[in-house]
């Protein structure tokens, strides 16, 4: 009997250290955990109902700790927005991450723009953004233009393009997904961001010209070859010497890069079929023609 009731104790006190969600037992040494790392404690999820194992709930591609924004446990029908350049006024409310539709309009959670600022609220949660604020750091700068993962591309770019507003190097190649084309037209993602052309359309203007084609400050230079040589696409003089990109000679080999351009010559590289013989030697009269009296 004595023993019975010893264990009745033990069992009383143990029950008041535990709070359950889910038939799943949470106790208070394990309640300011986060084990799926969505931003909330265990003891957060415990009293919203959602899956601590789980970082996004109702699968909206929203991080459950976005959805409860300031992680006190309820789904609120009105937070106060902040930051100096938000566009919502006053408040808004909180979705809810057992719901993956909060407001039954037929797009989830996940493709709403609540705050307006041109990033989806899964796009925010994967940027680390406020899903409430256009300006999350109150910098000056739209969410949508900052680059939230320094890779070169802004976050709107990446939302466009379809890679990773968190991670630099989307899809683990080993190449940060400003480096990547992802349309084969030679330009990098990151140099299309800059000029403001399509990184998943070779012909963002439909012109019937390829983007990498283009010369997009009138310099002499294609944007494909500016990307290739560093010099800026949007600006007909890069260094500001006086003299335009298309008449530099960025590999010292005699040739204008405009020329080296025409002639299907690599500009940063003197020597560019490694044949032993300089470039401007190949085109002696540098007029982008191998004539008869240059060496072949």
């Amino acid at each position: 009997m004595k023993t019975f009731k010893s264990l009745s104790l033990i069992a009383a006190l143990s029950l008041s250290l535990f709070s359950c969600t889910n038939d799943s037992p949470i106790d208070n040494a394990n309640a300011s955990l986060d084990p799926d790392a969505d931003g909330l404690t265990n003891a957060i999820e415990a009293k919203l109902g959602t899956n601590p194992t789980n970082p996004d709930t109702d699968g909206d591609g929203i991080l459950d700790g976005f959805e409860d924004f300031n992680k006190n446990g309820i789904v609120d029908q009105s937070i106060s927005t902040t930051g100096k350049t938000s566009r919502t006024t006053g408040s808004v409310a909180e979705t809810n991450p057992l719901v993956a539709d909060t407001d039954n309009d037929g797009v989830s959670d996940g493709n709403e723009d609540t705050d307006t600022d041109g990033l989806s609220n899964s796009s925010e949660s994967d940027a680390t953004t406020s899903p409430y604020d256009v300006d999350s750091d109150d910098d000056g700068i739209n969410d949508s233009s900052e680059d939230s993962d320094d890779d070169g591309v802004s976050n709107e770019s990446e939302q466009h393009n379809g890679s990773d507003l968190g991670d630099d190097d989307s899809d683990s190649d080993g190449i940060s997904d400003g480096d990547e084309d992802s349309d084969d037209d030679g330009v990098s993602n990151a140099t299309e961001d800059h000029i403001g052309s399509d990184a998943i359309d070779d012909d963002s203007d439909d012109d019937g010209i390829n983007d990498g084609q283009e010369d997009s400050d009138d310099d002499g230079v294609s944007d494909a070859t500016e990307d290739h040589i560093g010099t800026d696409a949007t600006d007909d003089d890069s260094d500001n010497d006086g003299i335009i990109d298309g008449l530099e000679d960025s590999d010292n080999d005699g040739v204008d890069n405009s020329v080296e351009d025409d002639n299907g010559t690599d500009a940063a590289d003197s020597d560019s079929d490694d044949d032993g013989t300089n470039d401007g030697n190949e085109d002696s009269n540098g007029n982008g023609t191998v004539d008869s009296d240059d060496v072949n």
